[in-house]
């Protein structure tokens, strides 16, 4: 069984990432990102740099993501705090090996969703080569808020395995 918690901070899938004879930023800052050049038709598209291309493999997050959820938590001595999901998750940048804003001794103590609005539909599609026990090729959340009948915020989230820092859309309509 998997935990919130877990999904959040869940590391990527990698294959270069999982071999130690490869050259990955994540795992040795300023070595190299050999899935740039290598195999990398699981990895993203979006969210990378020059640095890294690896991948947050959970469902879960692209929908949090869509629902605007915020992430609690406690820093060691500092106290608490509340990120929002957006802010949660790092692009790689210069520093490909810090994923999330968590520092360590920093602890995940719950993550809240506002409540959605009545009426509004939302939606989560994963696309995936084989039918079970598999990682998404590509996924997309859509929370809509419907007002008066109208469409009057949209939030799209995508994502073709890619890291968490999704391609995200807002809009007013």
């Amino acid at each position: 069984m998997a935990t919130t918690g877990g999904n959040l901070l869940q590391r990527t899938r990698c294959v270069y990432f999982r071999d130690t004879a490869m050259a990955c930023n994540k795992c040795d800052p300023g070595s190299g990102c050999a899935a740039i050049s290598g195999f990398n038709r699981t990895l993203a598209i979006l969210g990378v740099s020059d640095a890294c291309i690896a991948s947050n493999p959970s469902d879960m997050n692209v929908a949090l993501t869509a629902f605007e959820a915020v992430v609690h938590n406690i820093q060691g001595t500092r106290g608490a705090r509340s990120v929002t999901i957006d802010d949660f998750f790092l692009l790689p940048d210069t520093t490909p090996e810090r994923e999330t804003v968590l520092e360590p001794g920093d602890l995940i103590t719950h993550v809240t969703l506002p409540p959605p609005a009545e009426g509004s539909p939302f939606l989560y599609l994963k696309l995936r080569d084989r039918a079970s026990y598999e990682f998404a090729l590509a996924s997309a959340a859509v929370v809509v808020t419907v007002t008066g009948g109208r469409v009057s915020h949209a939030r799209v989230v995508f994502r073709r395995r890619g890291h968490e820092a999704v391609a995200l859309a807002t809009s007013a309509a």
